[in-house]
């Protein structure tokens, strides 16, 4: 129970009529008794306010009301064993760096995967995620602050990617800050007390949460659009009732169809560490060749899309993504690689998936704007080069047009009305 509800409890015991020419004694008494205590060892067993306060001649209420204010003092001097939660935002809020772990395991589309992670935030740099499938080490990505860049180590391939730092990439590459402040900025249910590895906690769990709120991969671990799943989340915050720092997150994750699940738990925080610069240092070894480079520009022309959707095309008889989404994307992929890998000459072009992917959160972005995107890509094929295929609308009122033959036009909404009635 709460050091409020206590406090409440036993106010409404209390049933007395005040007196306030004895409240005033006993306040100055009370303060006479302060000024006492200053000059007193704190060795003394007995203390001389409690002592002035038992043997004065006062009413119910008065004595009652001392008793309360005692009772409070305790509970806020001593503890009760509870956790403030606005104290636990503003103590991880003012954090400038931290350390952590996760574990990530589920099944996608009936495969079971297992992925381990361990991070770095730095205010002064930005953060390093770096991500282990078994004992090797799969991806290393860096968010660099300094130079606006997000850069991404495939080890195995010794090769990179590089594309422009945008805030929801840097989120996605992890910061416990962010989570922390999702939980306690939205609807939560407190959990009560339990133990973690011998340690006492107290926890809240949140049924609205976002993976794209600050979770190491964010909305990559789903199809979530802008920080919106559609999908059931189960996340629990836990945090260490004696030293008030959170010590472990969990995020249990089923898509809206129920077949794919996930569970992402965030642990082993070393909170305000102080982060060796070196860690950042000749991100790109000198051996690792360029795969691709991500521009915003190219992202908003149509270009990046279009190049991608052109390489689908080419892999599907003409035929694009049914939706442009990333797990459809990459589902449509995968059934195209086992259709065409009894080709030993056969390889997908990751720049090209990649285009894609960046294409389809692109869209998602644009959704989230009121940019009114539609995509079409289940009924028009490379074969209606007239038909529009994608549009959005532009900050000027027009509408940037993709059509069939993967053409880029700008229109104006009227002659958007007669294309699309076609």
């Amino acid at each position: 129970m709460r050091a409020s509800n206590k406090i409440e409890k036993l106010i409404q015991k209390i049933n007395v009529t005040p007196d306030p020419q004895k409240d005033k004694e006993i306040l100055d008494d009370i303060l006479i008794a302060q000024e006492k205590t200053k000059k007193i060892s704190s060795v003394v067993k007995k203390p001389i306010l409690w002592s002035i306060i038992m043997n004065q001649k006062m009413p119910k209420f008065s004595a009652a009301v001392i008793l309360i204010g005692l009772f409070v003092g305790y509970l806020f001097l001593n503890g009760s064993n509870s956790v403030v939660w606005a104290e636990v935002a503003q103590r991880v809020a003012a954090v400038r760096g931290v350390s952590y772990k996760a574990n990530v395991k589920g099944v996608k589309r009936g495969q079971a995967y297992e992925m381990q992670i361990e991070a770095i935030q730095a205010d002064d740099y930005g953060s390093r995620l770096d991500v282990y499938m078994g004992s090797q080490l799969a991806t290393r990505s860096y968010s660099l602050v300094d130079e606006k860049s997000h850069v991404t180590l495939f080890p195995a391939q010794k090769k990179y990617m590089e594309v422009e730092l945008t805030e929801k990439i840097q989120r996605e590459n992890g910061d416990p800050r962010l989570v922390v402040e999702a939980f306690l900025q939205g609807d939560y249910t407190e959990l009560g007390t339990s133990t973690i590895n011998g340690i006492a906690v107290e926890g809240i769990e949140s049924l609205t949460v976002s993976p794209d709120a600050g979770f190491p991969g964010g909305s990559g671990l789903t199809d979530s659009v802008e920080g919106k799943f559609y999908g059931s989340v189960v996340g629990r915050l836990w945090v260490d009732v004696e030293t008030g720092w959170p010590i472990e997150v969990t995020l249990d994750i089923t898509d809206k169809d129920g077949s794919d699940q996930m569970t992402v738990v965030v642990n082993d925080f070393q909170w305000d560490a102080e982060i060796d610069g070196n860690a950042f240092v000749s991100v790109i070894p000198e051996d690792y060749t360029l795969m691709y480079t991500i521009k915003a520009g190219r992202l908003e022309s149509g270009e990046q899309i279009v190049e991608g959707l052109a390489y689908f095309a080419k892999l599907n008889g003409g035929k694009y993504p049914a939706k442009l989404t990333i797990g459809d994307i990459l589902g449509e992929v995968d059934t195209l690689y086992k259709t065409l890998s009894s080709d030993p000459s056969f390889q997908i072009d990751d720049v090209q998936i990649v285009n894609l992917k960046y294409g389809a959160q692109y869209f998602s972005r644009l959704q989230t704007q009121n940019k009114e995107p539609v995509y079409s890509g289940a009924t028009v094929t490379a074969e209606n080069p007239d038909k529009v295929l994608l549009r959005w609308k532009l900050d000027s009122g027009q509408y940037r047009v993709i059509f069939g033959d993967l053409r880029i036009e700008d229109v104006s909404p009227e002659r958007l009305a007669e294309l699309e009635t076609e």
